[in-house]
């Protein structure tokens, strides 16, 4: 089967489009295990990545709406310890190429020219892997960084792919970066550069007076660890699918729309639900460009999308959490958290009304308070105190 990073594509190139390239980076080839380099011996394999990289590429297939600027290309890369094929929305299975310096190169340069064929064509770039960053200085790290032949060159210096971007026609622009920002002292010390230019658009002054909006935003802040539960999609990659499913929406323009500030807001918020204090405030999702853009759409809810965890203060992790209807008339929602779950929380999908949010300790004292709420909006928060 000949391989190829374009899972999807409808042709259209002579009107406004959504261009999505997607890189998840698990296996590292000179990272820990047999092969690794002195530069990458401390670069984990990861499991997370090219699963997390795989439900993004699934949504914008199956589920991305957006009526001015429908979904127009994706390009994926993966590097994974088993290599499996892709999923187009047809159904048939695709091949697609490692995630090496070499074959970014090779599919941005196959992509510089579709992206640039519309001003009005929103660009999506989303990558998922080992980072490491100084100050503002970043680097996304592909599968061969690490080679001795030349340590430090494969990876991708964001400020410069960023940069790039902002001589690109097209006006709207959403960087998903899934990634640690370790810091890395020791290795820009005495290198002067940590990764690779991977994309050049000549600048083009051109642009019809039409403002390039870019919207970058990381999973953790500066010189931290991201969160990713092994095996499963990221931290950062649910919050963003649940952003832009449903907790990403409003209705002030008549149609529910989500933004890319939105976005940025719904996910902090979503991180500060599933985790645990001591994670996160390290998982701190941020933004070093955050210009606000519309993004996609829904259908208006019929339902409220309710978010339902524990105060931190219950030490106890293993919990029944029930939502029940006040007026009696739709049946009641029971979720158990098991002791052993990645996340301190549930999603429940009720009715509109009010509905008492209670939960039940494994072990008890204490006791967890119980709070009714009216619901009507998309979705709501619910935090279980401690009595």
């Amino acid at each position: 089967m000949t391989e190829t990073t374009l899972i999807f594509d409808d042709g259209v190139r002579d009107g406004a489009r959504t261009h999505v390239f997607i890189i998840g980076v698990g296996r590292y080839k000179f990272g820990t295990g047999q092969g690794e380099s002195e530069i990458a011996s401390g670069l984990a394999q990861l499991t997370s990545p090219p699963i997390s990289a795989r439900a993004v590429a699934d949504w914008f297939q199956n589920e991305f709406r957006n009526s001015a600027c429908p979904l127009g290309t994706i390009n994926i890369l993966l590097s994974e310890a088993a290599k499996a094929p892709v999923a187009r929305q047809d159904g048939k299975l695709v091949d697609v190429p490692e995630a090496t310096l070499a074959n970014v190169k090779a599919a941005m340069l196959l992509w510089r020219p579709i992206i640039q064929c519309h001003p009005d064509n929103m660009l999506i770039f989303y990558f998922c892997g080992h980072g490491i960053s100084l100050g503002q200085k970043a680097a996304l790290l592909l599968n061969d960084f690490g080679d001795p032949a030349a340590s430090y060159d494969a990876a991708i210096e964001l400020d410069e792919l960023t940069g790039t971007l902002k001589n690109a026609a097209a006006a709207k622009q959403l960087f998903l970066i899934d990634c640690c920002r370790s810091k890395a002292d020791d290795i820009y010390s005495n290198e002067t550069r940590v990764g690779s230019r991977v994309l050049s658009i000549v600048p083009n002054g051109n642009h019809n007076g039409v403002r390039r909006r870019q919207c970058v935003i990381f999973p953790t802040i500066d010189g931290e660890q991201a969160f990713g539960v092994a095996g499963e999609v990221s931290v950062f990659t649910t919050c963003f699918l649940d952003a832009v499913r449903f907790a990403a929406f409003d209705d002030k323009t008549g149609p529910w729309v989500s933004t890319s500030l939105l976005i940025l807001n719904a996910i902090d918020e979503l991180v500060t639900y599933r985790l645990p204090a001591e994670k996160r405030n390290k998982a701190v999702p941020t933004s070093l460009d955050a210009m606000g853009f519309e993004f996609d759409e829904i259908e208006a809810p019929t339902k409220t999308r309710s978010i339902v965890t524990i105060d931190d203060r219950a030490s106890c992790s293993e919990a029944r959490l029930t939502a029940t209807d006040v007026a009696g008339t739709m049946p009641a929602q029971i979720f158990d958290v098991p002791d052993n779950h990645a996340y301190r929380c549930c999603t429940m999908e009720l009715e509109f009304g009010e509905w008492e949010f209670a939960g039940k300790l494994a072990v008890e004292p204490p006791h967890l308070s119980v709070i009714r709420r009216y619901l009507k909006r998309p979705m709501v928060f619910v935090r279980l105190g401690v009595q």
